[in-house]
């Protein structure tokens, strides 16, 4: 049948601490997330109540009424949807362990919490038949790397011959992962967000930026044709901090050192989701200057979450001249007439 919808809402959870959502993404709206089930216990997850609850959300998406929490998100697109009770896209999403403390962490400071280990109930979601052996998987949400049962969940989906995106601050180095890199099963974004060791610090609260780029050039190593955008490294543009032209051209200069083929860019999210549709000029600027550069020299750009909703309610033109001087000049006169 044909509908709005999207496929986490179909056949996706996604796995916090000790609860079950659609997703994250629909915390953009301030709407809450689509809950599925509020808690689940003794590393035990109730299916048959999870496909019970995604059956009324895609009979609510039939009926052309978008839930809630979903309204307005990229995510949604009308095509021709299945009935099947299965999942195809698993996010675990933890915030509970990290290796950094970085200052633009929703949950830094909150008090450490008791996560459940998810390992035996996707175990047991697999005996059931009912997990597509493509399936999309995504680490993220803290340091998954740190977990310990990262590397038999990472071990496990790869047995099933899953696509794997992993988000960790590449502090630690990880041997799994570099392995299935080599074998193009996996992807990693690593988020240094500067090439100056004092940025980075001001940004992490850790002082492990030699650490990180070293580890992404270890990833990155030896990675040929397309395997080579499976290493992707993201600046999320910081405003009084990271943004401007000095930090993004020294980042860039890094990137094209190490010879990474792909970008990531995002916004802060606080500041992106408190200046909804008023963004600071500047700043895009700075990310039409970035993918600007990865066009020159072919490399893999895309955006993140909040620089993708602030790009939709972007209002001017996109920057057409680059060099340093006109960037500059433009940066300056922006910055100067939106804090006026």
């Amino acid at each position: 049948m044909r509908y709005k919808s999207c496929h986490l809402i179909e056949h996706g959870i996604s796995i916090d601490v000790n609860s079950i959502k659609a997703c994250c993404l629909s915390r953009e709206f301030n709407k809450g997330m689509l809950m599925i089930e509020y808690e689940f216990e003794n590393s035990k997850i109730d299916w048959e109540h999870l496909f019970f609850v995604k059956r009324h959300h895609r009979t609510h998406q039939k009926n052309g009424r978008d839930l809630p929490a979903c309204e307005g998100c990229y995510n949604l697109r009308e095509e021709d949807w299945d009935d099947e009770d299965y999942i195809s896209f698993i996010n675990f999403d933890h915030w509970s362990e990290c290796n950094s403390h970085c200052i633009y962490c929703a949950v830094r400071k909150m008090k450490p919490r008791t996560r459940n280990n998810a390992f035996f109930a996707v175990k047991e979601l697999i005996k059931q038949g009912k997990f597509r052996n493509n399936g999309e998987i995504t680490f993220q949400g803290g340091e998954p790397t740190i977990l310990k049962e990262f590397d038999s969940l990472l071990k496990l989906f790869l047995e099933q011959g899953c696509k794997i995106r992993i988000h960790s601050s590449g502090i630690l180095f990880n041997r799994t992962i570099r392995n299935a890199l080599k074998k193009g099963v996996v992807s990693i974004v690593i988020s240094p967000d500067s090439a100056r060791n004092g940025t980075y610090f001001r940004i992490k609260r850790v002082d492990k930026a030699d650490d990180v780029w070293k580890n992404i050039a270890h990833y990155r190593r030896g990675l040929k044709d397309d395997k080579a955008k499976l290493v992707r490294v993201k600046y999320i543009i910081i405003p009084g901090i990271n943004d401007n032209l000095e930090e993004v051209t020294e980042f860039l200069n890094k990137i094209k050192k190490l010879d990474i083929k792909s970008v990531i860019v995002d916004f802060e999210y606080t500041y992106a989701n408190q200046n909804k549709g008023n963004i600071a000029p500047h700043i895009f600027i700075l990310n039409d200057y970035i993918e600007h550069f990865c066009q020159e020299n072919d490399i893999e750009f895309s955006l993140y979450d909040s620089a993708l909703y602030a790009e939709r309610e972007r209002t001017f033109e996109k920057t057409q001249d680059f060099s340093l001087r006109a960037l500059q000049t433009k940066i300056n006169n922006y910055k100067y007439k939106h804090q006026a």
